[in-house]
């Protein structure tokens, strides 16, 4: 018969040595067990903006998040960059450096590098962006192609999720097609139930997604880089020619 312990931390009681290791335990058993065989991944935080400085100085704000890393879950803070790389496209990335034990953790180091597209295919991407000097970084998504206009909006189409049997997409961007289709009152009963989906379940697994993508379109089920898969979503969204040209055009610059 098994026992399962949690541990009282009253007045007047002794903290114990079992009581510390079964709080250790827990969080790391909880994860371990509801998210195996999940792909590595970002499961939360992690959002991306700009800033400007009273000193009249641009920051790049990277906030808090969570990545699951070789099955652990592994918290990162907030980080803040000065940034002046304007009119060029960038992208943010954690990288996760080889762990190594100390006298009392494991520690795994964590940098946040802000580089050029061609300077790395390592690490994780947390989104990409080409930002205009006095500019707003926007991340408000109002149709499918919103996700990859060329100025500055956050693009989040190569960003990695952790989910069950690989890594799956952004629930935001699942969320901006979702309330797409059922907007659209030709929208048949495969596309409203795979909405609904997206709407409520994060994540998303990508076997469902690239199922989604196969029957929708009637190709082969295949494996898709995340870039795929999210041209395809916005095919079958069908965003028009609104969308089109707002991805083809410079923002003009939104003053803070």
């Amino acid at each position: 018969m098994q026992e399962y312990k949690k541990p009282l931390f009253q007045k007047g009681r002794v903290l114990k040595k079992e009581g510390l290791e079964a709080l250790w335990d827990f969080p790391s058993g909880l994860a371990s067990t509801m998210m195996a065989g999940w792909h590595d991944g970002i499961l939360s935080g992690f959002g991306i903006s700009y800033a400007m400085e009273d000193n009249g100085k641009g920051q790049l704000i990277v906030e808090a998040g969570a990545v699951l890393h070789k099955g652990q879950v592994v918290l990162a803070g907030k980080e803040v960059f000065p940034f002046d790389a304007f009119d060029r496209q960038v992208v943010v990335r954690l990288y996760i450096l080889p762990g190594y034990p100390a006298d009392d953790f494991y520690i795994w180091p964590l940098e946040v590098r802000i580089e050029g597209i061609q300077d790395s295919t390592e690490g994780l991407e947390l989104g990409r962006f080409r930002l205009s000097q006095g500019a707003r970084l926007r991340k408000e998504y109002q149709d499918m192609q919103d996700f990859h206009t060329a100025y500055n909006t956050l693009d989040i189409t190569n960003v990695q999720y952790a989910g069950p049997g690989g890594a799956t997409v952004p629930p935001v961007m699942l969320q901006v097609f979702a309330r797409m289709v059922i907007a659209n009152k030709a929208a048949g009963e495969a596309d409203i139930s795979f909405a609904l989906m997206c709407l409520g379940q994060a994540p998303v697994p990508r076997e469902c997604i690239l199922w989604y993508i196969s029957r929708r379109l009637g190709t082969p089920y295949r494996e898709m880089e995340h870039n795929e898969i999210y041209e395809s979503l916005v095919r079958i969204a069908g965003t028009g020619s609104r969308g089109a040209d707002r991805g083809q055009r410079k923002d003009g610059p939104a003053v803070f």
